[in-house]
């Protein structure tokens, strides 16, 4: 038995004689961001959690997981000053140092909420929808859902380290660049649904359309769309007065009326056919549909005229535009939609806020399926993505890097969407270097090489 021992002491002190645990890079960078949550919200500060909504609030006083007080009333998020010198007076009386206001990204009210507490001197933070879900079915295996819970909730998370390290924007101007940022992407999304619908419309009521137009949302399939009528009252026009209307409807604008003028015997031939049902209510649709694409396509390219103005006046515009072949367009949305580059503190940092960087799953011998996580704000992944292709167009370093990636044969080939998406990151670490460091963009010695 002695010997025994004595082997398994053996084999012990022989584990403990390898080199210490490694201390990685991101490890480093895990134990210096809980430092940073750990000085924003110190031990020393009583939480006032709050569950904003538009009218009916709900509050809690508390510290880690006990709670000292709620409360529920009835006002705006930007009334909730009214609680400070009540939160102050219960810090006081249990000894703390300090308020911290908590409270979740809900809307608009947020920011209404944020501006209070700047004007009142507290300091808030900002707890992430998701982990308030989350922490809703730990506590109590179920997810019920109600307000002054969660407001507890929400009391709980910041001395665990369990919220953002997002602001508002620091100034009027940057606040701005953020708005329009934000309605451009908005806008954009809306004139592709309007896209979407007039191809359907269309192909509804007159599949033989496309046999004329290929892109329904074109300069004359627009002028087309916004002089039509219901075809029996199309069905009597000649062909000088359809083209005249359409001519109309375009507003000054060039467009093609040898095609519009072959589209109306497609219009008389079916109203001519008695099976057709759409004929004459669809043709509104198409107007209306035509007539918002418009306006969303103008919408666009004001926000665009404005972001740029704007972008110009930044101190982040020249090192970001000297990547070559970069959009200065995508690179104003991207500023616009990130913030300040100096909140974060490495370059993947800013692959993980636009939600495109590669889960790996893996346990033991089981190796999963590497997916992206589209955890993170999706304006800025579309910014980004249209920019990588933009680059992939227009610059030779990320041209090689991307044929690079389709057709490397050491490691599994890419597709070409995940090609762009790799892109897309190499982009947004570049533009992380670039204006954190002060730098300029310079070609590297060769583009094919390095990770993506």
């Amino acid at each position: 038995m002695s010997k025994v021992l004595r082997s398994a002491g053996s084999m012990e002190d022989r584990s403990f004689s390898r080199p210490r645990p490694l201390v990685s890079r991101g490890l480093r960078r895990a134990q210096e961001k809980r430092q940073r949550k750990r000085q924003r919200v110190p031990a020393d500060a009583l939480i006032l959690g709050l569950d904003l909504a538009r009218e009916n609030q709900a509050a809690s006083y508390g510290h880690g997981s006990d709670i000292f007080g709620r409360r529920r009333f009835r006002a705006g998020a930007e009334t909730i000053d009214q609680l400070f010198p009540e939160a102050r007076a219960l810090a006081e009386a249990h000894g703390f140092a300090r308020v911290i206001v908590a409270f979740e990204p809900a809307g608009h009210y947020w920011c209404l909420a944020a501006e209070a507490c700047e004007r009142a001197g507290l300091d808030y933070v900002l707890v992430h929808t998701l982990a308030v879900k989350k922490e809703r079915e730990i506590t109590r295996f179920n997810p019920e859902h109600t307000d002054p819970r969660d407001a507890d909730l929400i009391c709980s998370l910041p001395h665990q380290g369990k919220f953002t390290e997002c602001r508002l924007p620091r100034t009027r101007e940057r606040d701005a660049l953020w708005q329009l940022a934000r309605d451009y992407m908005r806008v954009r999304k809306l004139a592709a649904a309007e896209r979407t619908r007039l191809h359907n419309f269309w192909h509804r009521t007159l599949p033989e359309f496309f046999t004329v137009f290929r892109d329904p949302a074109g300069a004359t399939a627009l002028a087309t769309a916004c002089a039509l009528a219901p075809f029996s009252q199309l069905a009597t026009l000649s062909t000088r007065s359809w083209v005249a209307r359409v001519r109309r409807a375009a507003h000054g604008q060039r467009i093609l009326t040898a095609r519009a003028a072959r589209l109306l015997p497609l219009l008389q031939a079916a109203h001519a056919d008695p099976v057709r049902r759409s004929a004459e209510g669809m043709p509104a649709r198409i107007r209306h549909a035509a007539q918002r694409r418009r306006l969303l396509e103008q919408q666009k390219a004001d926000l665009r005229d404005d972001l740029l103005h704007r972008y110009q006046s930044c101190d982040e515009a020249p090192f970001l535009d000297s990547i070559s072949g970069s959009d200065p367009f995508y690179n104003a949305l991207t500023l616009a939609l990130v913030g300040d580059f100096l909140d974060y503190d490495d370059p993947r940092a800013l692959v993980k806020l636009a939600g495109s960087e590669v889960n790996h799953y893996a346990s033991g011998d089981w190796q999963g399926r590497s997916r992206m996580s589209h955890r993170g704000r999706s304006p800025l992944r579309a910014a980004a993505y249209q920019q990588a292709r933009h680059l992939v167009a227009h610059n030779d370093d990320f041209r090689a890097r991307f044929f690079y990636l389709l057709h490397d044969t050491e490691r599994a080939r890419l597709s070409k969407q995940q090609a762009y998406v790799a892109l897309m990151n190499r982009y947004l670490r570049t533009a992380h270097v670039l204006v954190t460091r002060q730098q300029f963009y310079r070609s590297p010695a060769h583009p094919g090489e390095g990770g993506a």
